[in-house]
């Protein structure tokens, strides 16, 4: 498994950016504010729940991590990984290997079945609506992947959106996911979290410590 997440994350997130650009309509709205994390408890190819976690959460000041700390379900031996302008921060169950991106890390278990990614890049100064911000994503995964599937898209509480999917990527690896986009401020944010070539579902208890960790800076 290579570090490399689905694709070049610079050219998703910018991608993102500049097609959801071109249909935006005066009224769009800026995302509200997040409540608290929740972990992962069902797998993208299993019917999903309405009540399906959330990602980031945010607090008021605009210079930390935005949301409480990590959740309890986090293992004690997790890796955490600050993002050096503060902009993120996630942790991983032992034994997981994480590499910088240039516009996030890409992440993978010891058993390669396992793996994502966190991306980000600028909005170019417009606020995207969230029906936008999946439609575009969504695109870019189908121009990008050789097959994929939507399975179901769900707004969290904290304004993001979840879309659970699954895909063949262009090595040939299918890929049963999880990807959550969300604009704060002028960046657009995705976490990819995928079973490569496995069920989703065999990795609950990582995705609980990964998704309850995770955390975007509100600006």
């Amino acid at each position: 498994m290579k570090y490399s997440p689905l694709f070049p994350a610079f050219l998703i997130v910018s991608a993102v950016a500049v097609s959801a650009c071109g249909f935006l309509s005066t009224d769009s709205t800026e995302t509200q504010s997040p409540s608290p994390v929740s972990p992962l408890t069902t797998s993208p190819d299993a019917a999903a729940s309405p009540d399906s976690p959330e990602t980031a959460s945010a607090p008021e000041s605009p210079s930390a991590p935005a949301s409480p700390a990590p959740d309890s379900s986090a293992s004690s031996s997790a890796t955490t990984y600050q993002e050096p302008n503060d902009l993120f921060q996630i942790s991983f169950p032992e034994g997981y290997t994480h590499q910088e991106t240039g516009s996030g890390i890409a992440f993978v278990s010891a058993d390669q079945g396992f793996g994502g990614s966190v991306d980000f890049g600028s909005a170019q100064g417009q606020q995207l609506s969230t029906e936008k911000l999946e439609e575009s994503l969504k695109q870019e995964y189908e121009n990008r992947l050789e097959d994929v599937a939507w399975q179901d898209s769900q707004i969290q509480p904290d304004g993001s959106i979840r879309v659970d999917w699954v895909g063949r990527d262009t090595d040939g690896n299918d890929l049963d996911a999880i990807s959550f986009v969300e604009q704060r401020g002028d960046t657009i944010f995705i976490l990819n979290l995928y079973g490569i070539n496995k069920a989703y579902a065999d990795y609950n208890a990582d995705a609980e410590t990964i998704v309850g960790s995770y955390r975007v800076r509100q600006q």
